[in-house]
């Protein structure tokens, strides 16, 4: 049954839950703004253009892909929030990172389940890779889709 209890552990869990993720989400976003004002971001969009290209994304988007393949979801969620994307453009995001995140701390479960790392890894990057190739092509043959 719920009671009154229910309710406000449950708003007691969600408010800490929100906290946590805010204090990733919110000095990541920070951090994004200030180095817009510096050739940090233009550096690495140019750099990143070709491939960011065959997905869909701007060069910018490559430090989001890069930060929640690494790291988390949510330190991407802040970059993407700095940056302006298209809803489609997101959503290629999300479904890339889907495929491939936190590849810095699963790699280390991995390795001690002992499993190879390395195969588990490839297939993980060309997933999540081609799941964007695709989406970025399905995309363009939608008209008003991108």
């Amino acid at each position: 049954m719920i009671t009154k209890d229910t309710w406000l552990n449950g708003m007691a869990d969600g408010l800490k839950t929100s906290l946590s993720l805010l204090k990733v989400i919110i000095p990541v976003f920070a951090i994004i703004k200030v180095l817009e004002h510096t050739t940090v971001i233009g550096w690495i969009s140019q750099a990143c253009d070709p491939l960011m290209d065959m997905l869909g994304l701007p060069g910018g988007a490559a430090l989001a892909m890069v930060t929640g393949m690494l790291f988390n979801f949510y330190a991407a969620i802040g970059i993407i929030l700095a940056l302006n994307l298209s809803t489609w453009q997101i959503t290629i995001i999300a479904v890339m990172l889907c495929c491939c995140h936190e590849l810095l701390l699963e790699s280390a479960i991995i390795k001690k389940t002992g499993m190879s790392t390395w195969p588990i890894l490839t297939i993980r990057l060309v997933t999540a890779l081609a799941a964007g190739i695709v989406m970025n092509l399905v995309g363009n043959m939608i008209p008003g889709l991108v």
